[in-house]
C-alpha cells in the first residue's frame, strides 16, 4: 500500500468556467456540479468560477495544479472533449470568450507565489450563442465522460484515491 503524507499531495483546484444562461457556454459549471457528488480528495478543491475573470486568481493562491472545464471552440462534434496543458493551448488562450487570456490569469497567480502547472478539459459546444440554463441534448454525456476524465487525473495525483460511483 502506498502511503503518502499531505505535504506529498499535490493541491488541486478544479475550476468549473462558463455562462450558465448561454446554454453550452456553462458546460463547466454543469461538470463542476457533478464532480461535487464525486467525493473527491481532501488535496482536491473545485469552484464554479461562472464568468468572475480575472477576480478568480485570489482562488489559485497556493495551488500546484489546476484543472480548468471551458467549452472549447475547435474542429470536432458536439460532446467531443480535448485534453489540452498549457502548452499546447498558449498564452493567448481565451477562457469562455468572457474570463480573459490565460496567460493574465497565471500571470498574476505568479505574483502570489507560483504559477500552477494547468490542464484544460476542453467540450466541444453545439450553442454558445443562444439563451437558455440547459445544454444542447448531445453535450449531457460529455458531463459525465468529462468528469471521469478529470477523476482519472486525480487518481494519478492521489493515488488512495477511487472516485465513488
Amino acid at each position: 500500500m502506498h502511503s503518502s503524507n499531505e505535504h506529498d499531495l499535490k493541491s488541486t483546484l478544479v475550476l468549473g468556467v462558463g455562462n450558465l444562461l448561454r446554454r453550452d457556454d456553462g458546460i463547466g459549471i454543469h461538470v463542476i456540479r457533478e464532480l461535487e457528488r464525486a467525493g473527491l480528495p481532501e488535496s482536491v478543491r473545485i469552484l464554479d468560477g461562472g464568468t468572475a475573470g480575472l477576480d478568480l486568481v485570489t482562488y489559485l493562491e497556493g495551488i500546484d495544479r489546476l484543472i480548468i472545464v471551458d467549452a472549447l471552440i475547435a474542429d470536432g462534434k458536439p460532446g467531443d472533449i480535448r485534453i489540452l496543458t498549457q502548452e499546447q493551448t498558449g498564452e493567448d488562450y481565451f477562457l469562455s470568450g468572457h474570463l480573459g487570456r490565460l496567460g493574465d490569469m497565471l500571470d498574476m497567480t505568479a505574483v502570489l507565489g507560483k504559477r500552477p502547472e494547468t490542464t484544460i478539459v476542453g467540450i466541444i459546444p453545439a450553442d454558445c450563442e443562444g439563451y437558455g440554463e440547459t445544454l444542447s441534448p448531445e453535450l449531457y454525456p460529455a458531463v459525465a465522460r468529462a468528469a471521469g476524465l478529470i477523476a482519472q487525473m486525480l487518481q494519478a495525483d492521489v493515488p488512495e484515491y477511487h472516485r465513488a460511483d
